[in-house]
């Protein structure tokens, strides 16, 4: 591989992360603004901020994961994502989370080393994704008009359930993910809540060598599979959108 093109795949992957942790980060500059203003004098039945009586949380989600076909094609597709979510309280603004979830994707099969064709059909993933962070609520403990928005920065892994190697040498594999996040929850009572959260699986792909070699990669035009302006290791984002609903209790 190309020393520029190793260049520019590190500083495409510099970019992209940093796009992806600026929201969260943003709303966690704001959250002393936002605990603030729950200390303005106002009497507790017309105050819009109430206390969150519970300091555990299990959440039951279900949700569209966006994917990434990546440069070559041969990335997670989108589909139907489905999970748990368990929420512990350290301090008042401040929880420790962990997420399991299984997204039902496919993706495309190139076979880097085929006489005429590089697509060879699609294949069907399931891909588990499990991470560990924190969670920052903006309100603290307490809700306001119900709502306890949130901002979340993880790491954790994805990984498919099966390995399926491509006639390339291309795989899916086990890869180390960055996730950061923002949402909200609804109270509905003490101990239920809706959630919604916005997501982001930022994991990177690696791409075998017949990826970029002409004599491996026949085609009818003689192209390889990618050029050499992209790296053999690129980091990709997964943005995800799930709704559930938790139930709150106090262990």
């Amino acid at each position: 591989m190309k020393p520029d093109a190793r260049r520019h795949g590190r500083t495409e992957a510099r970019r992209r992360l940093a796009m992806a942790l600026a929201v969260p980060l943003c709303l966690c500059a704001s959250a002393p603004a936002a605990l603030r203003a729950q200390q303005v004098g106002t009497s507790p039945e017309r105050s819009p901020f109430h206390d969150i009586l519970t300091h555990e949380g299990l959440t039951l989600y279900a949700g569209r994961f966006a994917g990434n076909p990546n440069a070559a094609g041969t990335g997670a597709r989108p589909g139907l994502i489905l999970g748990a979510r368990l929420d512990v309280r350290v301090s008042s603004a401040l929880d420790i989370t962990a997420t399991f979830g299984e997204a039902f994707t496919s993706r495309m099969r190139i076979d880097a080393g085929g006489d005429t064709a590089r697509v060879t059909g699609n294949v069907t993933v399931r891909l588990i994704a499990a991470d560990l962070g924190l969670q920052l609520n903006l309100t603290g403990d307490k809700t306001w008009h119900g709502l306890a928005p949130y901002a979340y920065v993880g790491a954790g892994i994805t990984t498919p359930s099966a390995k399926v190697v491509d006639p390339g040498g291309f795989e899916l594999g086990t890869n180390f993910t960055l996730v950061p996040a923002i949402g909200t929850r609804f109270f509905i009572s003490r101990s239920l809540a809706l959630r919604i959260e916005a997501r982001d699986y930022y994991y990177r792909y690696t791409f075998p060598l017949f990826y970029f070699d002409r004599p491996y990669a026949a085609h009818a035009n003689g192209a390889p599979v990618l050029s050499n302006i992209v790296g053999d290791r690129e980091w990709y984002n997964n943005y995800t959108l799930w709704v559930g609903v938790t139930y709150g209790f106090n262990f």
